[in-house]
């Protein structure tokens, strides 16, 4: 598993912590022990570039709730936004060789 956590001043703009997974097993497993907790989370696929091509892994994402002293409330009730940026991939073309 690979954790990415956003800096304080990103997290302050909205970005949230996610997490991309080696294998389907483990992928679950996180999915099952964040439901246990209930931490909310979000599936999603990630771009990912390995040897010059694009491909889609898919992670969680967990929204960040800042830390209030102020706030008696649980961490896990307070209510964060998520922005979701869409991706369109551009149509593979074919050269031909003459």
């Amino acid at each position: 598993m690979k954790i990415f956590q956003p800096q304080q001043d990103d997290q302050e703009e909205g970005f949230a912590t996610s997490f991309t997974f080696d294998n389907a097993e483990e992928q679950q497993n996180f999915a099952d022990f964040l439901n246990n907790m209930g931490i909310g989370f979000l599936k999603s696929k990630f771009p990912v570039i390995e040897d010059g091509k694009v491909r889609y892994q898919t992670g969680f994402v967990v929204p960040c709730v800042p830390a209030s002293a102020d706030n008696d409330e649980p961490a896990a009730e307070a209510e964060a936004e998520l922005f979701v940026e869409e991706v369109e991939e551009k149509p593979k073309g074919r050269k031909s060789k003459k």
